[in-house]
């Protein structure tokens, strides 16, 4: 109820609060404050929060009293200056400090006392006009969002469809010929034509505008960037500097280097430039160079690959299929469950987390990609076009994530280093590089946090399917 107001007076602080610097052995008088929460939208709240008189006296005599103690005062030994002189010396730099101490520590204890699930970054009104006051209380208003309120249905009212799958000859032939592709050598083809599955080395200027000429606004621009020439089974879709571009493959076909290929169209809406974001742009793609991929022989695969044989190779690969069909398989079930997970469960949103979302969203949605078995030119691609996907898609994806999190917090679902270890090391196989590399380079970009969320998110599907009804066909 948005006009639902209660107030809570604290005469007493735990041994630690989030944001306190003091250790459990402080001396410290407990922090004394009044604090009245009030709804103020969709999981948003707005605390007054009033910290007594009496703690702020006690927080800024403590200061004086350790700068009594460590304070160096030409003219008096350390510990031995008059209080009077330090108060003078020290006076409006104290203030400030126990100005910042105490909206920290009050806000922290308001937080836990009120057992409030803030999400992201707290908004402390007029922060820069808030003074310590000569006499009285200091008073201050914090609006943070909190997870929604969600609730959550029985798992036996979710039903799953699982289809019976096999792996064939075929599978294993064609996968064999995609290994050869990817292990193979890459050949420039100056003098040639572009063709399906080629990689383009160009520069590509990003300038605003439909049809737009040299002389139009330079939005971005990448040097030697390589693009993917996809033939009809990805509906010839390609990716430049992550902006999906239709038809790309038919547009680049023929093409030679030197050449200049211009493409006019819409950005995507949820680009994170607002002037590509849902605005009209030219692309303009000059070839520097073609290369081209020569197959590598089946018998040095083998080799490059660890196994003894050609019947060896296809029965590794066999099982590597195998192992990826039921990670298909398993992702179908729950890409079910996510749909009615929705559908089931209704809720309003917090405002100012979409963006944050949307950027979570796309980098665990190429952690998932990857350990399904997606080459890293393919992740990329497909993340570009994710990027693509309207604000109502998003607002899902936000959905999804306070209900996962919900669910995961009910059945204290968590993560462990060796789960995060396991995945690394999958990842690691299915992309032909060590586990330690990849794992630096996650570090490096970021992405072990996605990671985490990816796992546990799965985690918690995988026990909302515990209790599902699941049927095969």
């Amino acid at each position: 109820m948005a006009d639902e107001t209660t107030d809570v007076t604290t005469k007493e602080a735990p041994p630690e609060t989030p944001g306190n610097p003091e250790t459990p052995e402080s001396n410290e008088k407990a922090l004394q404050q009044t604090v009245s929460v009030k709804e103020t939208g969709p999981a948003c709240k707005e605390l007054n929060i009033e910290v007594s008189e009496e703690s702020i006296a006690a927080r800024i005599e403590e200061s004086f009293d350790q700068l009594s103690t460590d304070a160096d005062i030409p003219g008096f030994r350390r510990g031995y200056a008059p209080r009077k002189l330090i108060e003078r010396r020290f006076g409006s730099s104290v203030k400030d400090d126990v100005r910042a101490r105490l909206i920290s520590e009050s806000y922290s204890k308001a937080i836990e006392d009120e057992k409030l699930d803030v999400i992201g970054e707290p908004d402390v009104k007029n922060f820069d006009d808030i003074q310590l006051p000569e006499s009285g209380s200091l008073s201050y208003v914090v609006e943070v969002e909190v997870s929604p309120v969600i609730d959550i249905p029985a798992f036996d009212t979710f039903q799953v469809q699982e289809e019976a799958t096999e792996v064939t000859d075929e599978d294993v032939t064609k996968e064999i010929g995609s290994l050869a592709d990817r292990y193979g050598e890459m050949s420039s083809m100056k003098e040639e034509q572009v063709q399906e599955k080629d990689y383009v080395q160009a520069n590509v200027n990003i300038l605003a505008g439909k049809d737009a000429g040299d002389d139009a606004e330079e939005i971005a621009q990448h040097q030697d960037v390589y693009i993917l020439v996809n033939g009809e089974t990805a509906e010839y879709k390609g990716h430049v500097a992550g902006i999906v571009v239709e038809d790309l493959g038919k547009k680049l076909a023929g093409q030679k280097v030197g050449e200049e290929l211009r493409v006019s169209m819409t950005g995507p809406e949820s680009h994170e430039d607002e002037k590509i974001k849902a605005q009209d742009i030219t692309l303009v793609i000059k070839i520097n160079d073609i290369q081209r991929v020569a197959p590598v022989e089946i018998s040095k695969l083998t080799v490059m690959l660890g196994v003894e044989s050609e019947d060896d190779l296809k029965t590794r690969i066999k099982e590597d299929l195998v192992g990826r069909s039921e990670r298909e398989q398993q992702t179908k079930k729950h890409k079910q469950l996510r749909e009615q997970l929705l559908e089931k469960i209704q809720f309003e949103l917090p405002k100012k987390v979409a963006g944050r979302q949307i950027a979570r969203n796309l980098s665990n949605q190429a952690m998932q990609l990857s350990y399904q078995g997606m080459s890293k030119e393919e992740v990329e691609a497909k993340v570009a076009e994710l990027r693509s996907e309207n604000e109502d898609e998003a607002r899902k994806d936000l959905r999804l994530f306070f209900i996962l999190d919900r669910i995961a917090k009910d059945n204290e679902i968590d993560v462990t280093p060796e789960e995060i270890n396991g995945r690394i090391y999958q990842m690691a196989m299915i992309r032909q590089t060590r586990p330690e590399k990849l794992r630096q380079e996650m570090q490096q970009s970021g992405e072990i946090e996605s990671l985490y969320m990816s796992i546990r998110e799965q985690k918690t599907l995988d026990k909302i399917l515990e209790g599902a009804k699941v049927d095969t066909k």
